[in-house]
């Protein structure tokens, strides 16, 4: 990639084109005016790309986990639509992860899920719904017209 003469102090600067990104790794040998080389020395450039955000993301029939796919290792938060962590867990080998959620989503909510890395960078939020599995309320108030057509009443708004 290139050489330099290191300085009086004895650093030195190589620029590098194209740069180095996302743990690439570069090795460094120095050499002396007597020829001596030394034992090589690696350096590991910062990832600084983010990961990919979840995907197919589940919610279980009982609200009480959300799974999908995510970059391997990474972090999976889920928030609220308040930004509370309701949860994380970290994706295998495969990709794969189940957040156990505390409290269950049981009526509707919706969710969302980052993905993170060991190096801080942080996915794309994307949004699940929980299912609905709450019983709305009897109706109430029922009210049969005088001339028997029709019936009213409340219930459950939607």
């Amino acid at each position: 990639l290139g050489s330099v003469t290191a300085g009086s102090d004895g650093s030195f600067t190589v620029p590098l084109s194209p740069a180095l990104t996302n743990g690439e790794t570069v090795t460094a040998i120095a050499s002396d005016a007597a020829g001596n080389i030394s034992e090589p020395a690696t350096a590991t450039a910062p990832d600084t790309t983010a990961p990919e955000a979840p995907a197919a993301l589940l919610v279980a029939e009982d609200g009480a986990s959300v799974s999908g796919t995510a970059e391997a290792g990474s972090t999976v938060t889920i928030s609220d639509a308040a930004g509370n962590v309701l949860g994380n867990a970290t994706a295998g080998s495969d990709g794969s992860f189940t957040v156990a959620l505390l409290p269950a989503l049981t009526n509707g909510e919706t969710v969302t899920a980052i993905a993170s890395d060991a190096a801080g960078n942080i996915s794309a939020a994307v949004t699940v719904i929980a299912p609905d599995t709450t019983s709305p309320s009897a109706p109430a108030d029922l009210l049969v017209a005088e001339d028997g057509a029709s019936v009213s009443g409340t219930a459950e708004a939607g």
